[in-house]
Formats: C-alpha cells, structure tokens, sequence
C-alpha cells in the first residue's frame, strides 16, 4: 500500500487518491492481517468452536483478491458510504487488536466477523461480481459439510 494508506494507528481511512478501489483494498487488507493473527492464536492451541467457519468466512471476501478493473467506476456515494463502512471495520479492528492483548479469544473471533462483514459491505459496493456473505451462511454450510 501506498504511505499514508496503511496502519495509522488503525484509526483513519486510507489517505492518496481515496478512490472506490483504495478503500476496498485496504479493508482487504485490514481483514487479511486480522485473520492472520486469529490463525496464530488458533495454532498456539487457543481454539474457538467458531475457529473455522470465521476463518473460511473471511477468506471468502478477500479471495479472490479484488482486481481495479473489476469494481464499478468511482461515485461520491459510493465513496461516501465506504469510508463510513471502513471506519466502522477500524473501530472493531482496534477492539480485536485490545482483545488479543488480552488473551480474550473469544472476543476476537466476535470482532473479527464484525470486521469481515464491513468488509464484505465495502466489497459488495465497490465489486458488482461479489456476493454479500453472511457469517451466519457460511458457518452452516461449514457445519453442514463437517456432518458429511
């Protein structure tokens, strides 16, 4: 990413050209770091019965990756609503990040759905080729094909 686009604090809408597209990248970011970290605490044997179906709900909105060419051209609402959305993803990526201080496992997985679903929010406007996903879609299907 661009300086000035990345972690400042976790706090702020990326900076630069502020287009459709910048948006939804960092937000893919954002939410690829956080799983990240979620995957590392599952490995060191801090389990959450929801370890999977969050992990695979949050995949399913960064992959694909999100490509330029595919996301509807740039409009002022669109952008306006996005940066409400990603600001709303920092606010409970910051309560992941206080959480995972904490040891709070539990707490984690909770905002790191909250996360995925502003993210999946934010690739819904800017991506006409993706499908809004539910958390709650997606860990039935999980417990569905795991009862097969």
């Amino acid at each position: 990413m661009k300086k000035g686009s990345g972690d400042q604090g976790g706090r702020s809408v990326p900076s630069g050209p502020n287009s459709c597209f910048d948006i939804l990248t960092a937000a893919c970011w954002r939410l690829s770091q956080l799983r990240y970290v979620f995957l590392i605490w599952a490995e060191k044997g801090n389990m959450n019965p929801n370890f999977e179906p969050v992990l695979k709900f949050c995949s399913r909105i960064i992959s694909p990756w999100p490509v330029r060419e595919k996301c509807a051209p740039d409009s002022a609402e669109i952008l306006k609503r996005e940066k409400e959305l990603f600001s709303s993803l920092e606010r409970h990526a910051s309560s992941f990040r206080q959480s995972e201080k904490k040891g709070e496992v539990s707490v984690m997985s909770d905002e790191l759905v909250q996360v995925a679903d502003f993210a999946s929010a934010i690739r819904a406007l800017c991506d006409p080729g993706f499908a809004p996903l539910s958390f709650l879609d997606v860990k039935a299907a999980f417990l569905e094909s795991a009862d097969e």
